[in-house]
Formats: C-alpha cells, sequence, structure tokens
C-alpha cells in the first residue's frame, strides 16, 4: 500500500525565468526556499483538514453514528516536512502506520468485519447491553413480529422503541441472522470507509506557493 506523499519538484513548476533564478541560488538557499514552501502547504492542508473539506471544497462524508467530532484532526497535526532537497520536498508522516491509516482515509476503503475480527481487535460487542437503533430497523426490515393477544395467538409487528427496550443487543443479532436465513457463527458485514482528502495541493496551488517564496528569497537582504 502505498503511503500518502506530497512530493514536489522544483522543475516544471515554475516559469523558465523563475527556473533561472533558481538556479542562481547556491543548493543550500534552493533547499531551504522548498522548506519553506513545504512548510507553507503544510499548513493549508491542516486549515483544510480543520474546516473538514476535501481538496475540491466538498464538505467530509460524515462520522458513522451521527458523532459531530471532528475527523482526521490527529493526522493533520502530526503532518510534517518528512524530506527535503536542493531539487523537491516531501510532505507526509514518518510513522509506517500513521501513513497507513492516512492512506486508507485518502483513498477509501471497504472491509469484512466479523464478530471474532472485532473480539481480536478487543472491540468485541456488548451482547448484554440494549439493543440498538440499528438493529431494530434490521429486525423491523427482515420482517419480524412478536405475539400478541390475549392467548398470544396473534402476531404483530413491533415498534421501534420496543425492540430497543426489550431486547438485548445479543438476542436481537441472533433473531435478525435467524430472520436472514444466515448462521450466526458466520455473520459478517461489511466496514465502509468513505474517501476523505488528507493531503494534497493542486500544481496552480504549489506554483503559486513557490513563486511567493522564490521572491521573498530573491528580495532578501543579502
Amino acid at each position: 500500500m502505498s503511503q500518502p506523499m506530497f512530493n514536489f519538484d522544483v522543475r516544471g513548476l515554475v516559469g523558465a525565468q523563475q527556473q533561472l533564478q533558481l538556479l542562481a541560488l547556491s543548493a543550500a538557499q534552493r533547499r531551504r526556499l522548498l522548506n519553506t514552501a513545504a512548510k507553507r502547504l503544510r499548513t493549508s492542508n491542516r486549515q483544510r483538514i480543520r474546516a473538514q473539506r476535501n481538496l475540491d471544497g466538498t464538505a467530509y462524508a460524515p462520522r458513522n453514528g451521527g458523532s459531530k467530532r471532528k475527523l482526521l484532526s490527529g493526522l493533520g497535526k502530526n503532518l510534517q516536512v518528512v524530506s527535503v532537497s536542493s531539487e523537491s520536498a516531501v510532505l507526509g508522516w514518518k510513522s509506517r502506520v500513521t501513513s497507513r491509516i492516512a492512506d486508507e482515509h485518502q483513498a477509501g476503503k471497504t472491509e469484512t468485519m466479523t464478530p471474532a475480527r472485532l473480539r481480536r481487535q478487543n472491540k468485541a460487542p456488548d451482547y448484554a447491553a440494549p439493543a440498538t437503533r440499528e438493529q431494530a430497523k434490521g429486525l423491523l426490515k427482515a420482517g419480524y413480529q412478536v405475539r400478541s393477544g390475549k392467548n398470544g395467538k396473534r402476531r404483530k409487528r413491533p415498534a421501534l422503541g420496543w425492540i430497543v427496550e426489550h431486547l438485548k443487543s445479543g438476542q436481537a443479532g441472533l433473531i435478525l441472522a435467524q430472520l436472514q436465513g444466515k448462521t450466526p457463527k458466520r455473520h459478517s458485514w461489511n466496514v465502509v470507509l468513505p474517501a476523505r482528502a488528507v493531503l494534497g495541493a493542486s500544481a496552480q496551488d504549489v506554483r503559486q506557493v513557490l513563486s511567493t517564496v522564490l521572491q521573498q528569497t530573491l528580495n532578501a537582504p543579502r
């Protein structure tokens, strides 16, 4: 899996005159220039993450479950200049684990989850907890009914709130698996991680940053 890094090279990103101006600089000056430009792009990416926006300006896909807590804030905080030379600079994360997480968010992914896998990840569900609204919706969609009437001979569709109040999570999961004709031990579901832009910039933005920093370097006192 590729690590999400942002690499920009001086060559091809500035005009002919600016290339000549860059060539007139020493290797150390070009390195400082690119380091400054990379840090400015890091700042713009952090600002975009705080605004919860993709590169095209669209909002990040919301969290599952409706939580309003901001996404990717840790990735933005740890974004740094990974390497810099007289010709290129790289933004990314030095930690391989963090890079992998960022890559998964950048591209989006779908993985299959099972109860056994949840247990291995120390995230085993609390089967004694009340059934969730999602489970209740699934049961009703699958045709779940309860006995009613004086002798319990009739059956009716219960209210969503009734299921949450009267069924435990483990019961709801077992009933749902039976209604769907699934073997509980093999029950699995897909977890979808939507694509959310963690890192990037348009070529125009990169050229603008480079041009600005170049002029500041040329105009700086010698």
